[in-house]
């Protein structure tokens, strides 16, 4: 019966939303910036308290790899990291608010006003 349950276990995928202690309290930490890159240094050293950090300042460093693998985090590509979001277009430019009304008085003009950054 154990190699039945084993050979199940070996043919699972991870799970992305098991991540890793640190991988989480990175994930945390960002989710205060959302749509901010912040470098990977500023992030071990906030993340997880300073006596961490001075013990050993890339202990985050796994975790960036491991989430960028998972998909949850993105780069660009200079040390800097943020949580990848659903509509990076709203993120990147900011997503404006639309009074409602208004909104149906544009979309009935027939103009062709462009509401698409507008919540």
């Amino acid at each position: 019966m154990t190699a039945a349950i084993l050979e199940t276990l070996g043919k699972m995928e991870p799970d992305p939303t098991d991540i890793g202690v640190e991988a989480n309290c990175v994930m945390q930490y960002l989710s205060n910036f959302p749509g901010e890159f912040i470098s990977e240094r500023e992030i071990a050293r906030r993340a997880d308290g300073k006596e961490r950090f001075l013990k050993d300042p890339h202990w985050a460093h796994n975790a960036f790899s491991e989430l960028i693998e998972l998909g949850l985090l993105e780069t660009d590509g200079g040390g800097r990291y943020r949580q990848k979001t659903k509509d990076a277009k709203a993120v990147k430019h900011g997503a404006k608010f639309l009074d409602p009304k208004l909104r149906a008085i544009l979309e009935k003009s027939n103009h062709g006003f462009d509401l698409s950054n507008y919540d």
